[in-house]
C-alpha cells in the first residue's frame, strides 16, 4: 500500500532532522501572539516506513481502511470521485501536483480515516530540547511509543551528554520498527550525533509495566515523560490485540480508571522532581472530555500545569469560512489548521515547591507521591497560612 522508502533517503531525511534547529517549525499563533504552534512539515516523516503496513490496518471511528479497499465500499467510490474531480475545490488541498494519483489517494484516505498520524519527530526533538537538562545525562520515557516519532526526535536532540529513550507499547509487532530506527540513528548517523544515545523497548501495556521490576526501578529517574496515548476508541492500532487499551477497557469509565489514570499517575511517579510531562491528547467522539480529564487527573496526582502547545494538523479549508465559530483550529500567517493540544505539566520540586501549590488542592486531594518523596516532604507540616498539611500515601 506504500512504496518502500530507500534506506539512503531515510538516512538523509533523519540527518536533515538532526541538523535542523529544534525550533525551526515552532510558529506564532495569530490570535494570541504566543510562540506555541507546532507547525506542519519538517524533516523526519520517512521514519514511518517501518510501520506503514501496520498503520493501514488500524481501525478508527470510521472503520478499517483495509476493509474499505478489499470490499470496494460504495462510500469509498464516492469519496474518490470527489477527490479526483478538479471542480470540487474543497478537495484541492489533497491534490498535490508533485505526487502521483495513487500517492494522493492514499494520503487522502489515511487522513480522512485518521490513520497513520504519527507524532512528528521534529516536534519531539523540540520538546526534548526544551525540557532535557544540558549539563548531565538524561532519560526520556514514552508510555505509548506508537509509530516511533518520539523515539527519533529524542535520539536526535542536541545534547552532548548521554540521552536514553525508554519506549513502552503493547504492540509487539512495532518492536522491529523501533529497533530499525534505533540502529539507523545510532549506527548510520553516529558521526552526526551530538552525544551518545540509547533506546530500550518494552512490549506490554504501560499500566502493567509501571508495576514491574523495571518500572519500579525507574521511579524518580526520568527527566521527561512524553507521549500521545490512543484517544480511547477513536484509534485502535490493532483490533486483534487484547492488550490495546480500547480492547481491554471498552467502556470510557473503565478506560479512564484503568488506563488513563495509571498513565498519568505513572508519569508522575517515574519523573524526577521538576521533571516535565508532555501529553498530546484531543477530545473525540466517544470521549469528549479527554483533555479536561487529563488536566483533572494531573492536578489530582500533584502535577503543576505550566504550558500548552498547539499541534497543527491538516489545513482546514472549511474552517476558514466560519473562522469566528471554529474550534480546535489554530491560525498561522492567516491560514487555519486543525489542531490538538500538547499539555505540559511539571512535577513539583520537593520540599520547597510544595508551598507554591494551592491550599484547596492540597487539602481536598490525596497527593500521590512516591515513598521517597513522602519522606522528603514529611517535614513540611505547616503552610504559610498556618494550616496543617496532611499527606495520604497511595502506594
Amino acid at each position: 500500500m506504500k512504496r518502500r522508502v530507500p534506506t539512503e533517503r531515510l538516512v538523509n531525511d533523519l540527518r536533515k532532522l538532526n541538523n535542523a534547529p529544534a525550533d525551526q517549525y515552532l510558529f506564532t499563533d495569530d490570535d494570541t501572539g504566543e510562540l506555541c504552534v507546532l507547525g506542519k512539515g519538517g524533516p523526519g516523516s520517512t521514519h514511518t516506513v517501518f510501520s506503514r503496513t501496520h498503520m493501514c490496518k488500524m481501525k478508527t471511528k470510521l472503520g478499517s481502511l483495509e476493509q474499505w479497499l478489499l470490499c470496494r465500499s460504495p462510500r469509498l467510490h464516492r469519496m474518490l470521485e470527489r477527490l479526483l474531480d478538479p471542480t470540487v475545490k474543497s478537495k484541492a488541498t489533497y491534490r498535490d501536483p508533485n505526487s502521483t494519483v495513487v500517492q494522493n489517494v492514499l494520503k487522502y484516505l489515511q487522513m480522512h480515516m485518521g490513520i497513520g498520524c504519527a507524532f512528528p519527530p521534529v516536534h519531539a526533538k523540540l520538546l526534548a530540547d526544551r525540557f532535557l537538562p544540558r549539563d548531565r545525562d538524561s532519560v526520556v520515557v514514552d508510555p505509548c511509543a506508537g509509530w516511533g516519532g518520539r523515539l527519533v526526535g529524542t535520539l536526535l536532540v542536541n545534547r552532548r551528554h548521554h540521552v536514553q529513550y525508554i519506549g513502552i507499547d503493547p504492540e509487539q509487532r512495532n518492536v522491529e520498527a523501533y529497533e530499525s530506527l534505533k540502529k539507523i540513528v545510532v549506527d548510520d548517523l553516529a558521526n552526526d550525533l551530538a552525544g551518545p544515545r540509547d533506546a530500550v523497548f518494552y512490549s506490554e501495556p504501560f499500566e502493567d509495566w509501571i508495576d514491574t521490576a523495571d518500572g519500579l526501578a525507574l521511579r524518580g529517574q526520568a527527566d521527561l515523560v512524553m507521549t500521545s496515548p490512543p484517544y480511547f476508541t477513536a484509534e485502535n492500532y490493532n483490533p486483534e490485540n487484547p492488550d490495546q487499551s480500547a480492547n481491554r477497557y471498552p467502556g470510557y469509565d473503565s478506560w479512564r480508571k484503568n488506563f488513563y489514570r495509571p498513565l498519568i499517575h505513572g508519569a508522575f511517579d517515574i519523573l524526577k522532581p521538576n521533571g516535565l510531562f508532555a501529553l498530546n491528547v484531543a477530545d473525540v467522539k466517544g470521549a469528549p472530555t479527554l483533555v479536561e480529564d487529563a488536566r483533572e487527573l494531573a492536578r489530582k496526582v500533584g502535577f503543576i500545569s505550566v504550558k500548552s502547545f498547539d499541534l497543527a494538523l491538516s489545513l482546514s479549508p472549511g474552517a476558514q469560512k466560519t473562522a469566528g465559530k471554529a474550534t480546535n483550529v489554530v491560525s498561522v500567517d492567516g491560514k487555519l489548521f486543525k489542531s490538538e493540544p500538547v499539555l505540559i505539566f511539571r512535577k513539583p520540586a520537593l520540599p520547597s515547591d510544595i508551598t507554591t501549590m494551592s491550599w484547596s488542592m492540597l487539602s481536598h486531594q490525596s497527593m500521590a507521591f512516591t515513598r521517597e518523596e513522602a519522606t522528603l516532604i514529611s517535614s513540611v507540616s505547616v503552610l504559610s497560612s498556618g494550616r496543617t498539611l496532611v499527606l495520604i500515601g497511595q502506594h
